[in-house]
């Protein structure tokens, strides 16, 4: 089974996406905030500042948004590790950043 890990970010935060890339579709999607926490949803992270939450829930909005394009499994699928694919467009709050950082191969996954 392949899978690849991406940065996905903005100037504010960043998320670690692992993911299986198997015939042109990114499926069992793996978040992370860091700290080796994992989840199967996009970490719903709760700031006490109001200025940090609004920024964090604008990140999710713009990710949420990247996530439902119809042409986003192979955005992620054809990135080269190490270089950057932008995502901008004029309903996203800022930029979002994509940086695959790594292919690899798993026999199985042990949850």
């Amino acid at each position: 089974m392949d899978r690849s890990v991406w940065t996905i970010n903005n100037k504010h935060f960043t998320l670690i996406l692992d993911a299986k890339t198997e015939s042109g579709k990114v499926s069992d999607r793996k978040f992370s905030p860091g700290e080796d926490i994992w989840t199967n949803e996009i970490p719903q992270l709760k700031f006490e500042d109001e200025n940090t939450q609004k920024e964090y829930d604008n990140f999710i909005s713009d990710l949420l948004m990247l996530l439902s394009e119809p042409n986003v499994d192979q955005v992620f699928i054809d990135a080269k590790i190490g270089e950057e694919s932008e995502y901008d467009t004029s309903a996203t709050y800022e930029p979002v950043i994509i940086r695959k950082i790594e292919d690899y191969e798993v026999e199985k996954i042990i949850s």
